[in-house]
């Protein structure tokens, strides 16, 4: 009885705390709503595409698969949108070595290591002129690994119902 006394006015103020205070907050513009140098549909393609590509034709990878899409920069599904890449392959008992080739084909291609200042990335990831690349074991299939690929939110066309492409013709 006593708890409950001293726990009721504090769920109030709990409760009531965020009433009022979206109107003191400012909105802030998102700064992929609308991108400084728009890129065309090709040029999306080409910074994430490519890249794929020159990777899995320096490491030598199993069971090579890869897909491009885009993907809306916002919740909205909305322009602007940006190139992505996923390429999976089987990974060995080991799967480090793997990644660690690569890690270093990356490099060796005049990617930087971490994510680009500002950002925060899940998993091991580079960069390089604004694309984002991440590698690691790929969640949905267990025994799999994923290299993906990130471009910059710089294409404004209209791509909100359109599905991934299959790009695995163009890896090997």
């Amino acid at each position: 009885m006593e708890i409950t006394r001293l726990l009721a006015p504090l769920l109030i103020v709990f409760a009531l705390g965020g009433c009022g205070m979206s109107e003191s907050v400012p909105a802030q513009d998102n700064p992929f709503d609308a991108p400084q140098d728009a890129l065309s549909d090709e040029q999306a393609r080409a910074q994430v595409v490519d890249p794929a590509v020159a990777v899995v034709r320096a490491v030598p990878l199993d069971d090579v698969t890869g897909g491009f899409s885009f993907g809306s920069c916002n919740d909205q599904g909305e322009p602007p949108f940006q190139g992505r890449v996923e390429v999976t392959f089987r990974l060995p008992a080991d799967p480090e070595p793997v990644y660690a080739q690569i890690r270093d084909a990356l490099l060796a291609q005049g990617w930087t290591g971490g994510a680009p200042d500002g950002q925060v990335v899940h998993g091991a990831s580079l960069h390089r002129d604004g694309v984002k690349a991440t590698v690691g074991p790929r969640a949905l299939d267990p025994g799999y690994g994923s290299l993906q690929f990130y471009g910059e939110c710089g294409n404004t066309g209209e791509h909100g119902a359109e599905g991934a492409v299959d790009i695995t013709g163009e890896l090997r």
